[in-house]
């Protein structure tokens, strides 16, 4: 789990993770016009090490294909990424509950010494 967020300026992998954020497939032609008309425009041709650098963050990246051809991204684990694409780590749900442990190997004597 990360530790801290970073912040500042908003990577081209995190552009490409908040196009992914619904969590449904999302096709490479639907992440190009996402991008139409910026400068990132250009690097698009870089698709897959995006989704790569998404894959190094913490990401699960489905990828659904036509024999070879990508037809869509899917992103698995959307709840684990805040709004800006960054990958912020599966929510920790702390238990207040104190949970009694059993020493397993007196049991298994004591079931051994019964028979």
């Amino acid at each position: 789990m990360i530790k801290t967020i970073r912040s500042g300026k908003q990577n081209r992998h995190e552009k490409v993770t908040v196009t992914l954020l619904s969590g449904n497939p999302v096709s490479p032609d639907e992440i190009k016009a996402c991008f139409a008309g910026t400068d990132q425009e250009s690097v698009l041709y870089r698709l897959s090490t995006n989704i790569y650098n998404i894959r190094l963050d913490g990401g699960v990246i489905k990828v659904h294909k036509d024999g070879r051809k990508v037809k869509a991204y899917q992103l698995m684990n959307p709840q684990e990424f805040n709004a800006e694409g960054r990958y912020v780590g599966r929510k920790v749900v702390e238990s207040t509950d104190k949970v009694v442990g059993v020493n397993s190997t007196e049991t298994i004597v004591d079931e051994l010494e019964t028979v």
